[in-house]
C-alpha cells in the first residue's frame, strides 16, 4: 500500500522554462512523475468554449489590452465553465497524490485567486513549491520566436500575477539556468523532504 505521492508545483508566466523544466526533471528523478498542467485540461475542452469560440466567455477567452508604449497586454479570462475546469483540474491532482501519483504541477496563474486555491487544495499534502521566472524581455523574447502574433503577449498580460506571488521553497531564473540545471535544483531542494517522510 502506497502512502500519498510528493507534489511539485512549478509556477511562472507563459515561457518561464516550466514545461523544460518538467521535463528534464522526469528524466533525473528516480520516481515516476506525472505532469499535468492548464494546458493538458484546456486542451480537453470543446473549441466552442476555448479562446476563439462562440462560447469562450463562459470557457476561456482572451482579453487584448495595448499599453500606452504600443505593446500587447494578453490576459485569459474564464467563465463558469472554466471556473470549474480550474477546479476539477485541482481535484484531479489531489487524487492522483492521495493514489500515492507523485505529480508535477505546470502551473501559469491566470489570477490572484489560482495559487491561494491550490495551496488550499495541497495542504497536508508533501509540496515542493517553486517559481520560474525571467525579465519580461526575456520572455517576449521567447514568445516571438514561439507563438504567432495573436498569441502574442501572454507572459505581459501575466507578469504581474506572477510576481506578486510569495512563500516558494525554490526561485529559478531561467535566463540565468538551462532545463537540466533548473532541474537538478528542484530535484535538490526535493530529497531532503522525501527523506524525511
Amino acid at each position: 500500500m502506497h502512502g500519498p505521492g510528493q507534489a511539485i508545483v512549478l509556477v511562472g508566466t507563459s515561457g518561464a522554462g516550466k514545461s523544460a523544466t518538467a521535463a528534464e526533471l522526469q528524466k533525473i528523478l528516480p520516481e515516476p512523475f506525472l505532469v499535468l498542467g492548464l494546458d493538458t485540461f484546456f486542451g480537453t475542452l470543446p473549441f466552442r468554449w476555448t479562446s476563439e469560440g462562440e462560447k469562450s466567455a463562459e470557457g476561456f477567452s482572451y482579453v487584448r489590452t495595448t499599453e500606452a508604449d504600443g505593446r500587447v497586454r494578453l490576459r485569459i479570462d474564464y467563465g463558469p465553465v472554466g471556473a470549474r475546469l480550474l477546479a476539477g483540474m485541482r481535484h484531479a491532482v489531489v487524487a492522483l497524490l492521495e493514489e500515492g501519483n507523485n505529480v508535477i504541477v505546470d502551473e501559469m496563474p491566470i489570477d490572484a485567486s489560482v495559487v491561494p486555491a491550490w495551496r488550499a487544495a495541497l495542504a497536508g499534502h508533501r509540496v515542493l513549491w517553486v517559481r520560474v521566472h525571467a525579465p519580461l524581455t526575456v520572455l517576449e523574447a521567447r514568445e516571438a520566436e514561439r507563438f504567432p502574433e495573436r498569441f502574442r503577449g501572454l507572459s505581459r498580460g501575466h507578469y504581474d500575477v506572477c510576481a506578486q506571488e510569495g512563500g516558494f521553497d525554490l526561485v529559478v531564473d531561467s535566463s540565468e539556468l538551462e532545463p537540466d540545471e533548473r532541474a537538478r535544483r528542484v530535484a535538490a531542494a526535493l530529497v531532503p523532504r522525501l527523506r524525511a517522510c
